[in-house]
């Protein structure tokens, strides 16, 4: 893998330098940040602890993969600006591994909730056939007392009015 420093800025107000690089890999796949880093370090003069690897990704067809890194002048200046991800992925395995915080204890979901199937449908008789019976039931009840009662409620006005 060859490394190659495409365009290189100077960043006064960050205090770093951000560089823009292209990595020929040849017959193998995409070059690791870590071996990447490493070269960048190489060719620039720093300690790979200040370098951050923002970007690395290989063209579909080509055996190239172009990269952003940021140079940082001191290592309290990295961790300031950097976001915990990129300083993560950064890291060796053997660092991440002890870097990583305790696992949280998980939290139980409430059970859910069971649906029932709905049941089959039983097939109704129509509206209509129910009405007359209900009907014919009223009019025996009253035939049975003997009267309607609209004409009860005549006599109790008459009953009224005599006395």
């Amino acid at each position: 893998m060859k490394v190659e420093i495409i365009e290189k800025t100077e960043n006064p107000l960050f205090k770093r330098t951000e560089v823009k690089f292209k990595a020929d890999h040849a017959g193998e796949p995409t070059p690791k940040r870590l071996d990447t880093r490493a070269q960048l370090a190489a060719q620039l003069g720093v300690a790979e602890e200040l370098i951050v690897i923002e970007k690395l990704a290989s063209t579909y067809g080509r055996q190239a993969a172009s990269g952003i890194a940021r140079v940082y002048s001191s290592r309290e200046q990295l961790e300031r600006l950097e976001p915990k991800f990129l300083l993560e992925r950064d890291m060796p395995k053997e660092a991440k591994a002890e870097a990583k915080p305790e696992e949280k204890p998980k939290v139980e979901k409430p059970p859910e909730k069971k649906v029932e199937e709905p049941k089959e449908a039983k097939p109704k008789e129509p509206k209509e056939a129910a009405k007359p019976e209900k009907l014919e039931a009223k009019k025996t009840e009253e035939a049975a007392k003997g009267a309607k009662p609209e004409e009860k409620a005549e006599e109790v006005v008459e009953g009224g009015k005599e006395g």
